[in-house]
């Protein structure tokens, strides 16, 4: 009986020990599958973070050439573009009216000719700028106006260097000194159309190549300036402008016209150069 009772409690006390040595285990097994766990879901973290970072960059990446895309398309009208005429393709039109009557003007020889050329040049300038703004404002974006927007620009800058050259202001010098820069200006424009013209349809790399600088518009800035003052000059200075200018500043404005022109010259060659040097390659391939 004794040996009974010593076997039972051998037993009993064999199967606590097993018990608890089983919960043990299964404690530490939970709290390994816990810290594996853990380690696991930090290790996916750092994993993925690169992966996360790399994919907001590619994101970046992705919505900057859309929104290059956008805008380029807005540019050119292709896109939200509005049907019929809007009011800053009318605005663009009437730049393009305008010319004839400003020719006509401008061989006029009233004292109110030289000054009125100057007001519709100007005033051309600032509808330059209006017909832009207002299509951006008023989301009124169209092909048609994409396309008449630089040419009316051109027409009306060629216009007035021809027209500055055939009659050149009172107080120039020499005629070459009006005709060789307004040279260098239309030819400039001339090449610029060709070379948009031959980019659009070689596409990509060569397309994205052509694309406006800081220098073009330096160049349109000093250009219209220049225009408008020797537009202004035909005739000599005006009285009216003589009454509030210092003698020796209203003397000087011809050749101040004179000495813009040909700043606008250079800023054209060269942002010329800008424009040719990286399209260049592609042409010679």
């Amino acid at each position: 009986m004794r040996k009974t009772k010593g076997r039972t409690r051998a037993t009993s006390v064999t199967v606590a020990t097993m018990s608890s040595s089983a919960r043990i285990t299964r404690t530490r097994s939970a709290q390994l599958a816990s810290d594996v766990l853990g380690a696991g879901e930090l290790d996916t973290i750092r994993a993925l973070s690169p992966t996360r970072r790399g994919g907001g960059k590619m994101a970046r990446k992705t919505r900057t050439k859309s929104s290059a895309k956008e805008d380029e398309a807005a540019r050119y009208g292709l896109t939200n573009s509005a049907s019929g005429l809007t009011i800053p393709t009318m605005l663009t039109l009437a730049r393009v009216a305008a010319i004839p009557a400003f020719a006509f003007m401008y061989y006029q020889t009233t004292a109110w000719s030289a000054p009125g050329c100057c007001f519709v040049f100007v005033l051309a300038a600032i509808t330059d700028w209006l017909d832009g703004y207002l299509a951006r404002k008023w989301n009124q974006s169209s092909a048609f106006g994409a396309f008449l927007d630089p040419v009316a620009d051109k027409l009306m800058v060629a216009c007035a260097l021809v027209l500055l050259c055939s009659l050149a202001p009172k107080g120039v010098s020499h005629p070459y000194l009006v005709a060789v820069p307004s040279s260098i200006i239309i030819g400039r424009e001339i090449t610029m159309s060709a070379l948009r013209e031959w980019a659009s349809a070689k596409g990509g790399d060569a397309h994205k190549a052509v694309k406006v600088n800081n220098l073009g518009k330096w160049k349109t800035a000093t250009q219209m300036v220049a225009i408008s003052v020797l537009l202004l000059v035909r005739d000599g200075v005006p009285k009216a402008i003589e009454s509030f200018l210092p003698s020796m500043l209203a003397s000087e404005l011809t050749n101040a016209g004179v000495v813009t022109l040909w700043i606008s010259a250079a800023l054209a060659a060269l942002s010329l150069y800008v424009y040719m040097a990286p399209v260049l390659k592609y042409m010679l391939e």
